[in-house]
């Protein structure tokens, strides 16, 4: 057999729950500018870049770009964060406290006030006289990060802004005066901790990208109970409140992994695509978006293919997909690459926000993922 390699360039998992808010941190992770796929959006922008591609930090789908700010309602201050309004299938923002443990407030496209084409949301302590969209805060979540996220947006592999310029963030004292980050956060550590992902310029670290030995054969399957499917709301460290998810975990130690449900309806958007189950929003498409994505340890992803890119049989809304060390593979229509072996946690389905009638049938029966392994010649 031909030695191969695996190259892994994917998400680093910042342990973020481990900053104190009263210590200034250091620069995070082992990556060099050499390896950079992009730079955040500026040297001065309040936001930086986060995507599978460019510093892969709070768990980004391979189809969305998400943007990381900072937050701070201590002592009365308040957050504003104005811009124009971004095209996108789905676009929203997670305010995420340090220590991570404490919970996360949140707003999707649809809940924020919108006129004219433009947007403002506040985060504050209190909403009490706050015009437009707010988030209240409570005093386990005075500050932290402000994560935009923006899926499938008009320019996907380009700026990834949705086609508008990123948000204004501002701060702002109990009486109205602008003030800095650090003083709307109490400390400096949130300031410093964005500043060293500024200082990564998109990098990946170098463990994402080393090469791996290839996967053995495996020419007879072991008999045995099939994997099975965990469902995951959108709870946990820096997760979207808005998805659920379906993980099946798996090794390809024991086969290629086949996969195969029946897919829900999405919303459709400018890209093209290859099959019919796109509906426009007012034909109230059973989810918003949906995706199968390759989970490595370390919460890193891998391999991604979203609603739109999935084939189907002629006349079948069911999908399979296979999930191997090498794609495509003869007979499958839908291939993800497993990734190396030692870092194989599970295949994860995705829901974003899943309508009022469909959420009861959400990875419920034909709906659900079944799953198996099949054997892999050399």
């Amino acid at each position: 057999m031909t030695k191969t390699t695996h190259v892994v360039r994917s998400r680093t998992w910042v342990a973020l729950a481990a900053i104190s808010l009263l210590v200034a941190v250091a620069a995070c992770g082992s990556a060099t500018p050499s390896g950079a796929a992009s730079r955040p959006a500026t040297a001065a922008s309040p936001w930086v870049k986060d995507t599978v591609q460019a510093l892969d930090i709070f768990l980004p789908d391979a189809n969305s770009d998400y943007y990381l700010g900072g937050f701070g309602t201590r002592n009365g201050a308040r957050t504003v964060i104005s811009g124009k309004v971004p095209k996108a299938r789905y676009w929203s923002f997670v305010a995420y406290p340090l220590p991570a443990t404490n919970p996360v407030t949140h707003v999707h496209d649809t809940q924020i006030v919108q006129s004219h084409g433009r947007y403002k949301v506040t985060i504050s302590a209190s909403c009490a006289g706050i015009k437009g969209t707010c988030l209240a805060t409570t005093k386990a979540e005075q500050a932290g990060i402000v994560v935009l996220r923006l899926y499938v947006p008009v320019d996907l592999k380009a700026a990834g802004t949705g086609g508008v310029p990123l948000p204004t963030l501002s701060y702002s004292n109990a009486g109205g005066s602008p003030v800095s980050l650090a003083t709307a956060t109490g400390s400096k550590a949130i300031g410093n901790q964005l500043a060293s992902y500024q200082a990564e310029h998109g990098a990946l670290p170098k463990a994402l990208t080393q090469s791996y030995p290839p996967d053995a054969p495996v020419p007879t399957v072991t008999a045995g109970r099939p994997p099975q499917g965990r469902i995951a709301h959108g709870t946990g460290k820096f997760n979207n409140p808005d998805n659920i998810y379906e993980h099946v975990s798996y090794s390809t130690t024991q086969g290629n992994l086949v996969v195969s449900a029946q897919a829900p309806t999405y919303q459709a958007d400018s890209f093209s695509s290859v099959n019919n189950l796109a509906r426009p929003a007012k034909k109230s498409p059973q989810v918003r978006y949906w995706s199968l994505c390759i989970v490595l340890s370390g919460l890193h992803t891998g391999d991604c293919l979203r609603d739109e890119q999935v084939h189907f049989p002629p006349g079948s809304n069911r999908f399979t997909l296979i999930v191997a060390p090498t794609c495509p593979v003869a007979g499958y229509l839908n291939c993800l690459v497993a990734g190396p072996e030692p870092l194989q946690v599970s295949l994860a389905y995705r829901y974003l926000l899943p309508s009022a009638a469909f959420a009861p049938m959400a990875f419920q029966g034909p709906f659900g993922l079944t799953a198996a392994y099949v054997a892999r010649p050399r």
